[in-house]
């Protein structure tokens, strides 16, 4: 081969390793960007609601589609999959119905699983009956994970 047919090959791997570099930079920024609220009409963003100073909100993490979505807590939120939970995760496989609640007491904010088939989590540990959780913790029911905010 010729040298100038080796140089047009070394410039063609270069321009493939940095576009390489280029996409990979790309898909990291895209998920640690700061994310869209989803719309309004939105059914799992219904219960969003400006959060009061002390009222317990919690923000969704993971998956990336429901990130930024907030519920606040004024009583007790239920959340699985049906409709009738306060918050309704329906694409989520690993959700069972009637997954987890989460409620304030004179003590203060308690999650407790409602025997949900694979478990619920606070911040990494699997939670056996119920636990207090305050601001910072995260809750994980299947592969959605809710943090505490206020």
């Amino acid at each position: 081969m010729t040298d100038a047919l080796l140089n047009a090959l070394k410039l063609v791997l270069l321009a493939l390793i940095y576009l390489f570099f280029g996409r990979v930079l790309w898909a990291v920024w895209s998920e640690v960007r700061t994310p869209v609220m989803p719309s309004p009409s939105s059914r799992a963003g219904r219960n969003k609601t400006t959060a009061s100073k002390g009222v317990p909100t919690f923000v969704v993490i993971e998956p990336k589609q429901h990130r930024g979505r907030t519920f606040t807590l004024a009583n007790v939120l239920k959340i699985g999959r049906l409709e009738d939970n306060d918050i309704v995760i329906d694409d989520d496989t690993f959700i069972s119905s009637h997954h987890a609640r989460i409620e304030v007491r004179p003590e203060g904010t308690w999650v407790v699983d409602l025997g949900s088939t694979n478990g619920s989590f606070v911040n990494g540990q699997r939670l056996t009956g119920e636990r207090s959780v305050r601001k910072g913790d995260r809750i994980q029911v299947g592969s959605t994970v809710l943090e505490m905010r206020s």
